[in-house]
């Protein structure tokens, strides 16, 4: 019997054997896993129970946008769910789409198990740490974010994977977080598409970085919109400069 202390996640996915070969891996690592094949079956779920993590496949049978369609409306009635894609679709298109409408992250299905489960447990203890926050509460300051250096507006909590500007939360996806983490822990110095991959632990193609990046830099405006500390070198990749007065 499943723990109910456990964390709840939703999975869904329309292949049978692939459904039940996650099941087994979650529960092996102790989360309470709820499995849907279809749309309808995933939104029974969603309005049925609260969950700490989504995973999405993003074509369910002959629906070829179930997952992005289900993205969105999750996303939508719960702003700070985790939620992940969990799919074949790899073209950098369907990547962007996905963490447009809202996923905090987008993998393939050739990723390891414990890379998945990585992944999950980093967004559990960022999305923990933001509902904290929206709460209130006050956080030990162990778990506070830092300045990633003297003086700098940005503040970044490595273990949770959150960060803020001018001391605002900044809505990162966790491949935007660890973007944007590997170019201010290299103040001055260009950072090459390769680089800010491998710091992302993702292969795609240069155009779904520079997205991230612009997503990253939108994200802080809206905080500040003055924000310009990210710099595009041609041809070369992206630094982080920032005016500490």
């Amino acid at each position: 019997m499943s723990d109910t202390k456990a964390k709840r996640i939703l999975l869904v996915e329309d292949i049978d054997i692939l459904r039940a070969n996650y099941v087994t891996i979650l529960e092996a690592h102790h989360f309470n896993v709820v499995d849907c094949g279809t749309k309808a079956e995933a939104l029974e779920a969603f309005a049925r129970d609260d969950f700490d993590v989504i995973i999405l496949d993003v074509t369910l049978g002959a629906d070829y946008e179930a997952g992005f369609e289900l993205c969105q409306t999750f996303r939508t009635r719960q702003e700070l769910t985790p939620i992940v894609f969990l799919t074949e679709r790899d073209e950098d298109p369907d990547r962007i789409s996905g963490l447009r409408l809202g996923a905090d992250d987008y993998l393939t299905k050739t990723v390891s198990a414990a890379y998945l489960v990585a992944r999950i447990n980093a967004l559990i203890r960022r999305f923990e740490t933001l509902t904290k926050h929206a709460a209130g509460e006050r956080l030990p300051e162990a778990l506070r974010e830092q300045p990633v250096i003297d003086g700098s507006a940005l503040k970044i909590d490595d273990r949770l994977s959150v960060a803020s500007w001018q001391n605002q939360p900044i809505e990162l996806s966790l491949t935007q977080f660890w973007i944007l983490n590997d170019l201010a822990r290299h103040p001055g110095s260009v950072r090459s598409i390769e680089e800010l991959m491998r710091a992302a632990n993702i292969t795609v193609q240069p155009n779904t970085i520079v997205a991230h990046i612009k997503t990253i830099r939108e994200k802080i405006q809206k905080i500040d919109p003055a924000f310009a500390c990210i710099k595009a070198e041609r041809a070369r990749g992206y630094r982080w400069l920032e005016d500490l007065g």
